[in-house]
Formats: C-alpha cells, structure tokens, sequence
C-alpha cells in the first residue's frame, strides 16, 4: 500500500485506496441514463454520479409483460445479474437465439451484439444488476431492415 501527501488534504498522508470512495443509496439512483423503451434503467454508478472512469453499474426493472427496443450499447462489455423475476433476452442480428434467465444468472453481452430484453410475466417485475466497461451508458436503438436484419 502506498502512502501519498496531498497538499489539498492538508498535508495528511492518506492511503491512495480510501480516496474517492462513493456510496449510492437507492434513493439517490439516476434516471437521466440512457433508456430504451420498455424498460426503466437507473444508474447508481457513472462518471457523472462519482467520476468513474472505467465502469457504468446501475439497476433494470422491466413491468410485467415488457420488451425492450431492439439495441446494442456500442464498444461497451455488459454483465447482467438477474435479481428477481423471469426474463428472457434475444440477441443476434435478427434475434435468432433466446435464452430464459431466472434470479441468480448472470450474463454477459459483447460490444455491439442486438439484442432484447423481455419480461414474459403476465404480474412479476424483474429486476437486474447491469454493469458495463465504460463511464456512461450507451445504447444504440436498432430497426429492423427489410431483409430482417436489425441495424442503426
């Protein structure tokens, strides 16, 4: 561990690891995130909500009976971990794989692969984790070419 003086804290020695710590509480979660119909998307960690450089976190919660627009989130890696409810999410250039997610999964989706996510639920939310590789969201709403292909 090393120890740094700052002259700005007064010449304290303060571990480099405690500065910079942030907590979100739920309640101070943002919903001036990037969204796609459908779902609703609060971000808990950003470059904007504490100055993260390298990661976006934050929740999404899908109603009952709900689907996502089409979209991809650009260069970004997405983790997603299943916190309750069912859902299901399809990706590929036309949607052509599927797979259910129940609490507990997660799943990661690469730069730039379409995809949909579905709460088939007739009267449970879902609710899930996200994390992704970059300071900000990025979603890019996709539409369906007539050859079937989803593209911006």
């Amino acid at each position: 561990m090393s120890i740094q003086v700052d002259i700005r804290d007064g010449g304290s020695a303060v571990p480099d690891q405690a500065k910079g710590v942030r907590v979100v509480k739920p309640l101070q979660f943002d919903d001036q995130t990037a969204q796609t119909t459908g779902m609703r998307r609060l971000a808990a960690i950003s470059h904007v909500r504490v100055g993260s450089q390298a990661l976006w976190a934050g929740v999404m919660l899908a109603e009952p009976d709900t689907a996502s627009s089409v979209h991809h989130h650009g260069p970004l890696e997405t983790v997603v971990y299943v916190l309750s409810g069912l859902s299901k999410v399809r990706w590929g250039s036309r949607l052509e794989r599927e797979v259910d997610l129940e609490p507990g999964d997660f799943v990661f989706i690469p730069p730039y692969v379409p995809h949909q996510e579905i709460n088939p639920s007739p009267d449970q939310p879902t609710q899930w984790v996200v994390v992704r590789n970059g300071g900000e969201a990025v979603i890019v709403d996709l539409t369906k070419a007539p050859d079937g292909e989803y593209a911006a």
